[in-house]
């Protein structure tokens, strides 16, 4: 059966439908998703928190970071590494986005896909022109701490 994911992402991707909008008005272009038989859990990361702004992290300041569990959507992006550009969070039911460059993950709360599909540009956008409408996750204390950089 794959990967568990919402009822309304797993017709649209069983309908082979693409999300409509201007890619021009997005940073990482016109986007292709993935077909369902493709999907599967992996795992992004977000840094620990800043010493001076801990913000409850109980490693802020270590050199470390949280690994959380994630369903990529996206296979292609015109101008970047299509990975989780759009991603399901299955430990959370949540969709979101993940800037590799900064391991920020940002989340939807109470979007659905068929929000997503309706008006796709504000998720595709968040992560450059965010945060709004999402909000940065916060992994602790669910999800375990590791030091170092992850490989």
């Amino acid at each position: 059966m794959g990967v568990a994911v919402p009822d309304d992402l797993r017709a649209f991707l069983r309908g082979r439908k693409r999300l409509e909008y201007d890619a021009s008005e997005c940073e990482p272009g016109q986007i292709r998703l993935l077909p369902l038989g493709k999907l599967k859990v992996g795992k992004v990361w977000v840094n620990t928190r800043p010493k001076k702004k801990p913000q409850g992290d109980p490693h802020a300041g270590e050199d470390g970071h949280y690994a959380i569990p994630a369903v990529n959507l996206v296979a292609e992006a015109e101008g970047y590494e299509p990975e989780y550009i759009l991603l399901w969070l299955p430990g959370e039911g949540l969709y979101g986005t993940w800037d590799s460059d900064h391991a920020e993950l940002l989340v939807f709360p109470g979007v659905t896909w068929s929000d997503i599909a309706a008006d796709p540009l504000p998720y595709l956008a968040a992560q450059w022109d965010g945060p709004e409408p999402g909000a940065p996750f916060v992994p602790y204390p669910k999800y375990p701490y590791r030091s170092g950089r992850p490989h």
